[in-house]
């Protein structure tokens, strides 16, 4: 079993598309100098409307991530109502990482950037204050964004990790290479998906549909049937909360 997570969603119509692919999770992102940028209002209308379609059309609906750097108070509890989910891509230390989630009672991502072996050393503390870690491309020299450059990284480097807690990989992954990345990944026991974000849009902060149902049949094929126990809610949306 595995989650598949599509990142960087700004409409309601990319998030449909998701969701009638069968992902996991969705992903928006709350970082100025992205091209996927999301204002939390938008994205609170988006996830309502994205639940509303899903209860029409007899779908499970996704679980909802918010991609975050170095954030502030304000914008988490103004984002935190209607997410499952904070990923953290800035400089948190462990201890943030720990209040976050205390403090909004949310599970927490913790984003590790990686471009060699060593970048798996010394994670116990954060594996310890996160719910989840994400293993993404160390970025380019020179790259304004932590994460979504479309760069991937060794894949075969996954089996330094010694940690028990899960792990999703993220970095340059597409429909052609994904299977190729989950059967490296799976050698390490703490594997639970993959995520994608520049590898299924047609420019930058434009989703394709096509795209997306391509990489989740893929992915979904590589990763095996969703995980259990995604919420599921009783009745149409009324409001974002």
């Amino acid at each position: 079993m595995g989650l598949i997570k599509i990142c960087g969603v700004r409409t309601t119509e990319a998030g449909l598309a998701a969701a009638e692919a069968g992902v996991d999770l969705i992903g928006f992102v709350f970082v100025p100098k992205s091209p996927r940028q999301i204002q939390a209002e938008v994205a609170a209308d988006v996830v309502t409307d994205i639940k509303q379609g899903c209860y029409d059309g007899g779908l499970e609906p996704p679980r909802f991530v918010g991609l975050f750097v170095d954030p502030g108070e304000t914008l988490l509890a103004e984002t935190a109502p209607f997410l499952n989910f904070f990923q953290l891509h800035g400089h948190e230390d462990e201890a943030r990482v720990e209040e976050i989630g205390t403090m909004f009672g949310l599970d927490v991502i913790k984003a590790i950037p990686v471009g060699e072996a060593g970048d798996f050393d010394g994670l116990s503390g954060f594996a310890e204050a996160a719910d989840m870690l994400l293993f993404d491309a160390r970025p380019p020299k020179g790259a304004d964004l932590t994460g979504g450059n479309g760069v991937a990284f060794d894949w075969s480097l996954l089996s330094d990790y010694q940690e028990e807690t899960p792990f999703l990989l993220a970095g340059g992954l597409t429909a052609d290479n994904v299977g190729e990345a989950v059967t490296l990944s799976k050698v390490n026991k703490a594997f639970a998906g993959v995520d994608v974000s520049s590898g299924v849009e047609s420019k930058p902060g434009h989703k394709d549909a096509a795209l997306i149902k391509a990489f989740a049949k893929t992915a979904r094929a590589a990763v095996g049937p969703p995980v259990p126990d995604r919420p599921i809610q009783d009745g149409p949306v009324e409001d974002n909360l």
